[in-house]
């Protein structure tokens, strides 16, 4: 696997290789400086980090000329039958036709999301580097992953791409989700730090954006403060470039009781602050950058049996459906968002009942050993064709 920043890709990434390495596989990490502490280590994982602080744009060409110039001859020495990249290394890449018949390994490109950036190549589905990756994929790769069927069918619209070659590889949920158990102690702990005691508490976790929803739930939280005085918004992330926004937000909209800004967490403890939260939030947009997003947070409230407040889109209906667990958002505005806060809070009673309907689904289509089997299908039919 080849990524540039690995810490960037957060649980499932990590999670992704830990078990395809505990089934037995050999697995190589190849990424730019990350945190080799986050693997379990294992006989079959194998973590190759080069030695680059993270420059925008600097970091990514020279990782990219180091895989250039250095990767055919460790692929030589490691002989792997898969080449799994992101989209960064891709267009450093392109010496694949001339050693792939020699070493005989296949490559395939993996995309997990789309640019934020709606306009590019094409006009279309985000900025150059993503564009050009596809368009050496589709040209010289032996397949693609991608995470929702809609993306894949957009993918491949706008690339003239054939479906059949792409796969379907979902996001999946990490055993710190699956195995954790609800501790009544650690979670009143944790709510006494944080100043929630018998709070009715909203989490958001993940990247502060602020083209996100999250200041529209902000407004929601000042429209019913009143009326609802328990309810708190717990947003558990960090985003340096817009500090100021979000505290300003916070400010303008005297939330400063309301709102939580907690700032990031190591991967590992997310549970535990999902555990000591009533309800999930995911509010992103229904528009083309995140319409069809599988956001992994969505799956982890899930499988932490939480409730959740979720914006309408394809991606989040394909995710959740239209159980009693998910309380859906029609349009990202402030008032919606407050109606749906307060129809979690006035069923607060039913909400543990609820959340039980999306662990079940995340079982049976998000957990590691579901999810892995598509992968090991498609890897399948890859070698199937090319032989």
């Amino acid at each position: 696997m080849l990524e540039r920043h690995i810490h960037l890709s957060g649980s499932e990434r990590i999670e992704r290789l830990t078990y395809l390495s505990k089934e037995g596989n050999e697995v190589y990490l190849i990424a730019a400086n990350f945190e080799k502490d986050c693997y379990k280590k294992n006989d079959n994982m194998h973590l190759i980090s080069i030695p680059l602080k993270y420059k925008p744009l600097i970091s990514s060409l020279f990782y990219g000329l180091s895989l250039f110039f250095f990767m055919p001859f460790y692929l030589a020495k490691v002989r792997p039958d898969f080449v799994v990249t992101d989209v960064s290394p891709a267009p450093f890449l392109v010496w694949k036709p001339l050693i792939s018949r020699a070493l005989k390994f296949k490559l395939i490109l993996d995309l997990r999301s789309t640019p934020v950036n709606p306009y590019g190549v094409r006009g279309h589905l985000g900025n150059l580097s993503f564009g050009l990756a596809v368009l050496i994929a589709k040209k010289m790769f032996d397949g693609m992953t991608i995470v929702t069927p809609m993306m894949r069918d957009e993918i491949c619209r706008v690339f003239y791409i054939n479906p059949e070659w792409v796969g379907i590889l979902s996001n999946g949920v990490s055993d710190e989700f699956l195995k954790h158990e609800d501790n009544s102690t650690e979670r009143a702990d944790l709510r006494r730090k944080l100043g929630l005691d018998n709070k009715f508490v909203i989490i958001y976790h993940g990247s502060l954006r602020p083209n996100g929803g999250l200041a529209e739930s902000i407004k929601a939280i000042a429209l019913i403060k009143k009326s609802y005085p328990d309810i708190v918004l717990l947003l558990l992330g960090a985003d340096p470039k817009n500090a100021s926004f979000w505290n300003s937000t916070i400010r303008k909209n005297c939330v400063q009781d309301k709102v939580v800004l907690h700032g990031s967490v190591d991967f590992h403890d997310v549970p535990a602050f999902i555990s000591a939260s009533d309800v999930g939030l995911v509010p992103l947009p229904n528009i083309p950058i995140w319409r069809y997003q599988q956001p992994l947070k969505l799956l982890e409230y899930m499988a932490m049996e939480k409730t959740i407040i979720v914006s309408e889109s394809p991606a989040h209906r394909s995710v959740a459906d239209s159980h009693k667990n998910s309380i859906y958002v029609a349009n990202v505005n402030p008032d919606e968002i407050a109606e749906a806060m307060m129809y979690a809070y006035k069923n607060r009673n039913r909400l543990e009942e609820w959340g039980r309907i999306g662990r079940e689904i995340v079982m049976k289509k998000y957990a590691w050993k579901r999810v892995n089997e598509d992968l090991m299908s498609y890897l399948s039919r890859v070698q199937l064709r090319s032989d």
